[in-house]
């Protein structure tokens, strides 16, 4: 025995040593992963100890990839995030602001504030109101910017979205009383102002007029640059008839709030005398005109739009100008429609106008407060046909409703064209 070497575990005190080391490795990790190592190869390491490897579903054995759905999206997907107003760890929902995370208007989008507050139930009023709120605070990310007729379909009433088109428009207008009323059509016409009566007279009761006005848009986005000339012609009851261009107008309309159910815009005009003042074809002064637009989606065939407006001369006679507010709507319904190729589009329009200073010339009685004329009101019925969204026209009228006006019976007819 003194020349084998004998290999042995040692003493008692160093097996239980070993025995301990063991013990303490052993339950130093999880049962799951110890019960991952069901290799038969004695050299494999345990399946804990392996690199994190995800393989996909098709390519794992034994499974079976589930079949792919046809995709009708034409390959774009829609993008979602996770747990809307979640906490990002597949929790519930977490309060924002001490109000719910998610509201009415269900799934959510990336980069957008979901809705919060639902008008629905609450009144036509209220449903107007959320409506304005859901457009500036929660747009419908599916809708898409576009000219539609029921927006635009009133002939005395300005749209609330700039368009790039063209416009021919005749107008016939009887019976409008004392023209220089706040200088609002003519300038002062008792012999001291610019426009020139002929001798011995004093003002003038009453005139007809017939307008052509040729209207260029061009717009681009939410923004848009229009330019209006008018060719006149007036007959009035005691002066001289008259023709010529008239005052011509410029303005800028811009787009502020853009949604299925409502448009809003904000218009700004500008009267340049660029008519012949001392025969009756202007007023012989700069005018401007701010005006607020609005179109609200009432049904899915029935549109309502409105203007508020207020005129306010400058540089005009300091006697007899005067601002003048008016407003305009127009109820816009579908009567007939061909899909999107041939639509006839009934109209129904109320106009409003109120003198708020200055004066006017009553032949024989001297000067009056414009002011004391009082409310003026009209409405009237139309018909516009629109064609493939390229071409309309149709024709519009106005019928007062007050012994006061801007002319007793207006008619007036369009004929548009978009590029």
């Amino acid at each position: 025995m003194s020349g084998e070497r004998i290999t042995t575990w040692g003493t008692p005190a160093r097996t239980a040593t070993l025995w301990g080391l063991t013990v303490a490795v052993v339950f130093a990790f999880p049962p799951a992963a110890r019960a991952q190592n069901v290799s038969n190869d004695p050299m494999a390491l345990p399946a804990w100890a392996l690199p994190d490897v995800h393989v996909p579903v098709s390519q794992a054995p034994g499974v079976q990839a589930p079949t792919p759905t046809p995709d009708s999206s034409g390959g774009v997907a829609q993008a979602g995030c996770v747990g809307c107003g979640s906490s990002g760890v597949g929790g519930p929902p977490l309060p924002r602001d001490g109000c719910a995370a998610c509201g009415p208007a269900g799934p959510c989008y990336p980069g957008r504030e979901p809705c919060e507050c639902d008008f629905d139930e609450k009144g036509p009023l209220l449903r107007l109101f959320g409506a304005f709120v859901h457009c500036i605070c929660c747009p419908d990310p599916c809708y898409e910017p576009h000219w539609d007729i029921l927006a635009d379909a009133g002939f005395f009433t300005d749209a609330p979205r700039p368009i790039t088109q063209m416009r021919l428009r005749v107008e016939d207008a009887l019976r409008y009383p004392f023209p220089d009323r706040a200088e609002f059509f003519w300038a002062r016409a008792d012999g001291k102002g610019k426009y020139r009566p002929p001798d011995g007279l004093k003002g003038e009761r009453r005139l007809d007029h017939d307008d052509l006005f040729l209207y260029t848009e061009v717009a681009t986005g939410r923004a848009g640059l229009f330019v209006e000339l008018d060719y006149r012609h007036i007959e009035p009851e005691l002066f001289a008839n008259a023709s010529g261009f008239a005052d011509m107008n410029i303005g800028t309309k811009t787009l502020l709030l853009d949604c299925e159910l409502l448009q809003f815009s904000f218009q700004f005009r500008t009267f340049l005398p660029t008519g012949n003042f001392t025969r009756g074809l202007g007023v012989g002064h700069v005018s401007l005109e701010p005006s607020l637009l609005a179109s609200v989606k009432l049904a899915p065939r029935t549109s309502l739009e409105g203007q508020l407006a207020y005129w306010f001369p400058i540089g005009g006679d300091q006697l007899y100008q005067g601002p003048v507010f008016h407003f305009h709507q127009s109820l816009n319904h579908m009567l007939y429609c061909c899909g999107r190729d041939v639509q006839l589009i009934g109209v129904l329009e109320m106009n409003g106008y109120c003198i708020l200073g200055g004066n006017y010339t009553v032949p024989g009685d001297g000067i009056f407060s414009a002011k004391d004329v009082g409310k003026m009101l009209s409405i009237g019925p139309g018909l516009r046909l629109n064609i493939c969204n390229v071409i309309d026209f149709g024709i519009g009228s106005a019928f007062s409703l007050t012994s006061d006006s801007i002319g007793e019976q207006i008619i007036r007819a369009d004929f548009r064209w978009r590029f």
